[in-house]
């Protein structure tokens, strides 16, 4: 599984959310971080992104736990899954 840590109100997050048609690939769950979503919190913590996190968002990680931060790359990445 290949997870897409965003947040509400966060511009890049918005626009990696834009630019790839996400619903088309199978393997990708979009984590919003929040109070709310315990269980993205806790994927944070097992993929030792949460200081990560607090600097910059999104993050990607992907089903080898290979961590992207750029939003070209995550843009990039999701692109070539979905083809």
């Amino acid at each position: 599984m290949t997870y897409l840590f965003t947040k509400q109100g966060c511009v890049k997050c918005d626009w990696v959310k834009e630019q790839v048609d996400l619903k088309s690939i199978s393997d990708v769950q979009v984590m919003q971080l929040d109070s709310e979503n315990s269980e993205a919190l806790a994927l944070l913590a097992y993929y030792e992104c949460v200081a990560l996190s607090e600097k910059k968002l999104p993050i990607l990680v992907s089903d080898d736990s290979r961590i992207i931060t750029s939003v070209g790359d995550i843009k990039n990445y999701l692109v070539s899954r979905d083809s």
